[in-house]
């Protein structure tokens, strides 16, 4: 009989709510079980004489704990699970988005997209026209003849997606995809959000994120109307209009050291207007990320070093109470828990890796909404009879956990999805070198944070 060993893909996260108890995720089979201390150091170096029952090790085997693979026959096993995840991914669910305008209202100092909407880049001022949105609509039959397979949200996003000039047609985008059964999501900065009063509805808008980068000081001095000045009072009751509306918000803060602080203060805002309490309203802490390309080193902006930091410094200070930016891992974590399921597997963490179709008022398609408008990344056009596909499209829709260089080894494959094809980019060799966000850094943060909710039956 072969050796049992303790599988390389078993992910041991120490509960701080418990005295001695481990949580066990296994990264290939999906398995989530809560152990005793004294079960895991006998796991760790299992052997004939083990204390372990017969029927525990069996159970721990069947989970994929226990192992008589070796570490390179379960690496090849996770990279063949990550080319037919990936092939199956990619024959499902698709993904599409209209940038309506890459105009801005806003001119915010870290934003990837201001080498677009630069005053006096007559470039960015193109808006699609009723013509393009209808050929828009018949692509996206073309990539998928199977609408059942669409997503059913449909992404608004720029620039700005809601500028009072285009209200005419975002109505035709939002009307036109009513009768063909799409709901749709936006992305806005909230400042002229009153201007499209008239149509807001939840038939029509399923969700609406709106920036609000801290308190009214530090709002203001980053995230202002370019012409128009000040913008927090009037996106706060912006929020309010929506929320009346029974639209599902999600007001993001993109979170550096200088308004860290501010969420006591904003909750308290929101607190006062009633927010908190209504069931469509979500605050988030978002990590702010320095562009290469964008880097700003104003006194408005002090980025917090990593991912990581981020959800440290949350921890220590709001102790959770705060959702903060982690790649989905609390939410998750918190949803298997409570269903008593395995954790879902991906080969990609991101559509734009197999099936996200963002089309543009210059014609063309993209995949990743931080490549928008860079040219070198155009997938596709889609203004003749049919698509006319680039080279660049295969770049994006063929990389996986299992032919990324790093991922490939990493026993977090599977549960992470991989990096940002954007990241990998900006990198020295580009699509062929390699970049990791450090998923596995933050990991045991979410996973008690989801551990004690779940077991204080909290809501998220």
């Amino acid at each position: 009989m072969e050796k049992l060993k303790l599988s390389y893909y078993t992910i041991p996260v120490k509960l701080e709510s418990e005295e001695n108890k481990y949580l066990l995720v296994h990264g290939y089979t999906g398995a989530i079980d809560v152990v005793d201390g004294d079960v895991w150091s006998q796991m760790k170096n299992i052997s004939s004489d083990s204390d372990l029952s017969a029927e525990a090790v069996l159970l721990l085997q069947k989970r994929g704990y226990l192992t008589t693979k070796n570490k390179g026959e379960e690496l090849n096993y996770v990279i063949r699970l990550a080319h037919m995840f990936h092939q199956a991914q990619s024959k499902l669910y698709k993904s599409f988005g209209f940038i309506v305008s890459y105009n801005c209202s806003f001119r915010c100092p870290y934003c990837f997209e201001n080498e677009i909407s630069n005053h006096g880049n007559q470039w960015s001022k193109q808006v699609f026209t009723k013509e393009m949105v209808d050929k828009a609509y018949n692509a996206m039959l073309e990539i998928e003849p199977r609408q059942k397979l669409h997503f059913k949200q449909i992404l608004l996003f720029g620039g700005e997606p809601l500028l009072r000039e285009n209200k005419k047609i975002v109505e035709y985008i939002v009307l036109k995809g009513a009768q063909l059964g799409y709901t749709f999501k936006v992305t806005t900065n909230g400042y002229d959000i009153d201007y499209f009063e008239d149509i807001l509805s939840p038939h029509y808008f399923s969700f609406v994120q709106i920036t609000l980068d801290g308190n009214k000081e530090h709002h203001n001095a980053r995230r202002f109307h370019y012409i128009e000045g000040d913008s927090f009072d009037k996106i706060m009751t912006n929020i309010g209009i929506l929320l009346k509306k029974d639209i599902n918000v999600l007001v993001k803060v993109n979170t550096d050291n200088n308004n860290f602080y501010d969420f006591n203060f904003l909750r308290e805002q929101f607190d006062t207007l009633g927010y908190t309490k209504n069931p469509h309203f979500e605050l988030k802490s978002s990590f702010l990320r320095s562009f290469n390309f964008n880097a700003d080193t104003s006194d408005n902006i002090d980025y917090i070093p990593s991912i990581t930091t981020l959800n440290k410094k949350h921890k220590e200070e709001y102790n959770g109470e705060i959702y903060s930016q982690d790649f989905g891992i609390y939410k998750r974590f918190y949803s298997y828990l409570r269903n008593k399921s395995r954790c879902r597997l991906f080969s990609a963490s991101c559509a734009s890796h197999y099936g996200s179709f963002l089309f543009d008022p210059m014609g063309d398609i993209y995949t990743c909404l931080e490549i928008i408008g860079k040219k070198e990344y155009v997938i596709g056009s889609f203004l003749e009879d049919n698509i006319q596909w680039t080279e660049v499209r295969k770049h994006w829709f063929e990389k996986n956990v299992g032919n990324s260089v790093g991922c490939k080894v990493c026993k977090y494959a599977l549960l992470c999805g991989g990096p940002c094809l954007a990241r990998i980019k900006h990198t020295k060799d580009g699509f062929n070198s390699f970049y990791c966000d450090k998923f596995k850094n933050i990991f045991s943060i979410s996973i008690n944070k989801a551990y004690i909710a779940y077991k204080n039956n909290q809501s998220i």
